[in-house]
């Protein structure tokens, strides 16, 4: 079953928590400062050394310490830590909407579906209705496969939000689920169009184009997707899946080239061109390349089945040939 959105976005509730950090008097510069790092590891380190000295902290600060720490935890998928900062800062503040979506997500995030759905509940029960909490609460419907409470979650969400891509993305994934092909288009479309600098609609897109076998139209928006995201090597791996499929091999391995230069650490991609070289009888390449993906992944079944059988093969062709009688 394909996986919706995460239940709340980090860096959407760091907007509403994160600033307060910035107002921190420079009593803890060097805390503050890792405190509000994009690194997981320093964020941890800088947010522990505030919560350390938290009592010469205004009440905002407090909350932000924790918070900004938990999202770290949550990142690296501590989410026990990542639940007990949210509930140390839910301390300070009980009925934040911001907070306990944010905990929600953690929730969701562990697999324990119902805490999640209890802190959305209490995080929609205020004046503040948080996009948050009705994603994360339709989340957790879709996955008890609940659809129609999922829908009716989501449409809320879009009610405040209209062109939130995370939720219009959700509902998508919903509505194919219900076999409803044309609301989920539309969805698709909506979420393309909403963020003219995310590639995660067009990826999304793309994949539904890549299953229904719409081949150019699945190439057209990873090339878009990898044009709004030059660094990642995502839309450059799939898009030479794409073409693989359609058996244009030259231009598949020269996605996979691409990939590989952008993340020499995306095992996936090794595979691929591996496939790929097999297709075009270059079995010795497609060997190193099997190898290389085994080393970044050990436990990798397609490349250990992919390698067996090109080494079945270059054994057999390196054999001697049997004697004939004349």
């Amino acid at each position: 079953m394909r996986k919706l959105a995460r239940l709340s976005s980090g860096a959407a509730v760091a907007l509403a928590l994160g600033a307060g950090a910035a107002n921190a008097a420079g009593i803890f510069h060097a805390g503050w400062s890792g405190c509000r790092s994009a690194d997981p590891g320093a964020r941890i380190d800088g947010c522990t050394v505030v919560i350390n000295n938290l009592q010469r902290e205004p009440l905002h600060n407090k909350i932000s310490a924790y918070f900004n720490r938990a999202e770290a935890y949550q990142s690296r998928g501590d989410y026990d830590r990542a639940i007990d900062d949210l509930t140390k800062a839910l301390a300070f503040d009980p009925k934040s909407a911001t907070l306990l979506s944010a905990r929600a997500g953690a929730y969701k995030a562990k697999g324990d579906f119902d805490h999640a759905v209890a802190d959305c509940d209490a995080a929609l029960a205020g004046k503040e209705k948080p996009v948050a909490a009705y994603l994360g609460r339709g989340i957790v419907s879709y996955e008890k496969k609940d659809f129609d409470r999922a829908i009716a979650d989501f449409d809320a969400a879009l009610k405040l939000e209209p062109k939130n891509v995370s939720v219009l993305l959700a509902r998508a994934v919903v509505y194919r689920q219900k076999g409803d092909a044309d609301k989920a288009q539309a969805d698709y479309d909506a979420a393309v169009e909403a963020d003219k600098r995310d590639a995660s609609a067009l990826l999304a897109r793309a994949a539904v184009y890549q299953a229904r076998g719409e081949s150019d139209r699945a190439i057209a928006d990873f090339t878009a997707a990898a044009a709004r995201e030059p660094k990642s090597a995502a839309p450059l791996n799939d898009r030479g899946l794409v073409y693989h499929a359609k058996g244009d091999l030259d231009h598949a391995i020269a996605d996979f080239d691409a990939a590989i230069k952008l993340d020499p650490r995306l095992a996936s991609a090794y595979l691929n061109r591996a496939n790929a070289l097999r297709g075009k009888h270059e079995p010795d390449r497609a060997k190193a390349d099997y190898e290389a993906a085994l080393r970044l992944k050990p436990d990798y079944p397609a490349a250990k089945a992919g390698l067996e059988a090109v080494q079945k093969y270059l054994d057999a062709k390196a054999a001697p040939a049997p004697n004939r009688s004349p």
